[in-house]
């Protein structure tokens, strides 16, 4: 179940937002795909695509080895820009 707190972040691929996709390792594979699935009902209603939620969790679990949806998601939020006057 997924926080219905969070927000959306901005929708856009990690390399539009200076994050090259990294692979984890093929031990961590399977947690990027459970993951990617886990969070693809609140990103996909975001606007994202199913290729971008998959990049972004890659490379997310490749950088922190494990996370939930709520993690993963503010993660995100990281890389997007600040809004004017921040």
């Amino acid at each position: 179940m997924v926080d219905t707190d969070l927000t959306c972040p901005i929708v856009r691929d990690p390399e539009q937002a200076g994050v090259p996709t990294e692979h984890p390792d093929l031990a961590q594979l399977e947690g990027a795909h459970l993951l990617a699935n886990a969070a693809r009902p609140f990103l996909d209603e975001c606007g994202f695509t199913d290729e971008q939620v998959l990049h972004w969790s890659l490379t997310y679990i490749a950088r922190h080895g494990s996370g939930d949806v709520e993690s993963f998601v503010a993660w995100i939020h990281t890389f997007d820009p600040c809004a004017p006057g921040d």
